[in-house]
Parts: C-alpha cells; structure tokens; sequence
C-alpha cells in the first residue's frame, strides 16, 4: 500500500537526527500535513532540526520508545511512521543494556503501536550491518550474515537490527501492517551526528588536517566504505511511503565503494592540504572493519521505488564540512 505525502500525518521516531533533519526538509517539500517529530531530544541543542522546528506543519514531541503509552497516544491518526530511532554501534558498545534494547524492544513498541492505531505503512530504518563487517566485493540483500573476527559491538548492533526487520515480517505476516525496510550504507550530510564511525573519520581528518596534522589511515588504507548522503536517504524514505510496494528490505546505499586511503586523499583535496598520511595500528577504539572493493548493490532500489543515490560523493563531503566550518563558527559566537 502506498502513501500520499501531501496532507498525510507522518511520524517519524528519532526524527531529531541527521536523517530525520533532511526527512523532514522532504516531506515539508512534499506538502506534507503534519510532521510529528517523536524523539527523546525534541526541544534539546543536539537535536538536528534548526529552523525546520519553526515551520507550523512540525510537531515536536519529546518522546521514547521504551514508554509504550507514550507512542501508542502519538500513533493515533497518523498516516504513515518511520522508525530513525536506534542506538549505533558506538552506543551499543558504551551502553548495550539500553542499546539493545531501544532497538529490539523499543521497535515492537513502534510496530505494536501502529498496528493498534491502524497506521497505513511503516518505514524502517536497517542498516548494512545487518551483513555484517570485514567482507568486501558487492552486497546484495540476499548476502549472509558475517561475523567472525568483528568487535562485539558491531555484531550485537548488527543482530539488533536484523531482530528489527524480522519484527516488521511478523507484523506484516501476523496483522497485514505493510512495511519497507531500507538498509542504510554509511549515511553523511550537514546536520551530522557524532555517533556515526565511518562518517566521523571525514570530519576527524579535516580537522587534523586544518590543525597540521598528518590525517591517520588504519592498515593499508584499503579498506572500503560506501556513503550515501542524508539527502538521498530522505527521498529513499519518501519513494518507500508512496510506492505500493510491501514486505521488501532494500539497500539504500551509493553503490560505490571508495578506500580508507581514497576517502583521505579527497578529504585533502577539498582542506587544500598536502601532509602525508600517518599509518598506524589498531589504537583501541570501536572500527567497523570491512574488506577491499565493499559496496552495497542498490539495484532491487531501483527495481522496486525507481530510486537511485543522487548526490556525487565529493560534493557531498565538500557539503558535510563547510557544515561542519558553519557549526564551528556558531559555536565560536555562542
């Protein structure tokens, strides 16, 4: 079943997020009727919605998932929901008590609720992690699950969120609760949250680079990450509300593989710095270890919603930091 965004009520839990920032700009273009932003943060500093929160059309909820009462009442009369809401593998490390349980837990709350308010469609929130870390090549969705010799943290996060997407079957299966799961590769744009690994390396590199310092690469620098940008991700989310389409996860990526040591080279380009690149060894924090060439097929994407990533990854990045220079500067005010 598909969603007409123009005059729909659409929630969306953990919508105070970088995704949530560039969903809510989408749905707004869309002539949506009412954003309601449910989320733990609504109102705080670090949520990301700036002056998106202004605009009459948005509700600002301060809201949890863990509270079932709370997103049953919020789940009344709305059309479509999106689940943004979720720890990361930095918070399942530092927290996995609440971390998983948020993301298990807290998703059925998600999924209980829209079946009792009889919401049209859900859109969840998966993630590339669902395949696991320290493989490379193409990933498509049948790809299995892979888990040897990765941290703790990323594996339990990993499961959390296939534990999430089985949840979505069962409703489906059990309620008839339409749904879309979209697997997130490495997500980046302005608004960019400090809770990403793989997208905080761009800004840890150009800020060494901006204070003189040589930019860190682990091992060879072969590894491969893929990023989509928030912007394509909202549109994703959008696609998947109105398309009819149901009962499908799909990889939401860019679908390019770019190296550790590639990634540095562009951020160098865009600081204007010439240092060389210092090599080091594991130095104890949480990585998401991935094989050379990694890259999430987003062909079945296109298939299904007729979506494909947008945004060239240098403009993208060159987005993210003069954001980054922005929030810099404001803080510097402040």
């Amino acid at each position: 079943m598909g969603i007409r965004i123009k005059g729909a009520r659409i929630l969306v839990a953990g919508g105070g997020s970088l995704v949530g920032s560039h969903l809510t700009a989408a749905l707004l273009a869309r002539e949506v009727g009412e954003v309601v932003i449910f989320d733990p943060i609504a109102f705080d500093a670090e949520d990301a919605l700036g002056n998106l929160k202004s605009d009459a059309r948005v509700t600002m909820l301060r809201g949890n998932l863990m509270k079932p009462h709370q997103i049953i009442d919020q789940m009344a009369n709305i059309d479509g929901a999106v689940n943004l809401a979720a720890y990361m593998t930095l918070g399942v490390s530092q927290n996995p008590v609440d971390g998983i349980d948020l993301n298990v837990r807290g998703h059925m709350h998600f999924l209980e609720a829209a079946r009792i308010q009889s919401v049209r469609k859900v859109i969840f929130a998966s993630s590339n992690a669902v395949y696991g870390y320290g493989i490379g090549g193409g990933i498509a969705e049948d790809t299995p699950h892979h888990n040897v010799g990765i941290p703790a943290a990323a594996a339990a996060y990993g499961a959390t969120k296939i534990l999430g997407e089985q949840l979505c079957r069962m409703y489906f299966a059990k309620h008839g609760l339409d749904y879309v799961v979209l697997r997130f590769s490495t997500v980046y744009g302005e608004n960019q949250h400090y809770r990403a690994a793989n997208a905080l390396y761009i800004i840890e590199t150009y800020d060494r680079l901006k204070a003189g310092l040589p930019p860190q690469l682990f091992g060879d620098g072969s590894e491969s990450k893929d990023f989509v940008y928030a912007g394509d991700v909202a549109r994703a989310i959008c696609m998947a509300l109105e398309a009819e389409a149901t009962d499908v996860a799909l990889n939401t990526s860019g679908g390019v593989g770019i190296s550790t040591k590639d990634l540095v080279a562009l951020v160098m380009k865009i600081a204007g710095s010439n240092l060389e690149p210092e090599y080091i060894a594991d130095d104890g924090r949480v990585r998401l270890p991935t094989g050379s060439g990694l890259h999430f097929i987003n062909d079945k994407a296109d298939e299904v919603l007729g979506w494909r990533p947008e945004m060239d990854l240098e403009e993208g990045i060159r987005r993210l930091l003069a954001d980054h220079e922005d929030r810099k500067a404001r803080e510097k005010r402040s």
